[in-house]
């Protein structure tokens, strides 16, 4: 794990800031342009970012960015959080919904597969979007929370 301060853009953010889980998530890395700040990315690996985040989105927290080992393109904290242009390659087996989710859910935002407990979805927002990710089809696209109609209908439910 690198030190925060040795990495320019974070250079003067105190400790308190830095352990805050809000600044966290208020300053993740959402673009090639902010991660290139952070390690050196080459110019292939930037568009293929680019072009990944036309589809999928990215945020790392600077936190979990200092995890990434800078001189390994085969770090596995790299790979978990950077985008790459092998998931734009969509085979034809590929599921949008792998862990069958979408059939356990009777009411919008709650899966329930298990008799004695359900899963209630309160927000489409991550912390940092793994690359991953079974619930692509529904997390990144918007910064969503959802909405006192919807929750009512899951809590009823």
């Amino acid at each position: 794990m690198r030190d925060y301060k040795t990495i320019d853009i974070w250079k003067n953010v105190d400790i308190e800031e830095w352990n805050d889980w809000k600044w966290q998530v208020k300053n993740r890395i959402v673009s090639a342009e902010q991660l290139s700040k952070v390690i050196d990315i080459s110019g292939k690996e930037q568009q293929e970012i680019n072009a990944c985040l036309k589809k999928f989105r990215m945020a790392i927290t600077p936190y979990y960015s200092t995890l990434i080992d800078p001189d390994d393109i085969n770090c596995p904290v790299r790979i978990q959080s950077i985008p790459s242009a092998k998931e734009l390659i969509i085979q034809e087996n590929d599921m949008s919904d792998p862990l069958g989710e979408e059939k356990d859910s009777p009411v919008e935002n709650i899966v329930h597969r298990y008799p004695d407990r359900v899963l209630f979805l309160l927000t489409h927002k991550c912390s940092m979007y793994c690359r991953h990710c079974t619930r692509r089809r529904m997390v990144g696209e918007e910064d969503f929370s959802i909405g006192e109609e919807t929750l009512d209908k899951a809590i009823e439910y």
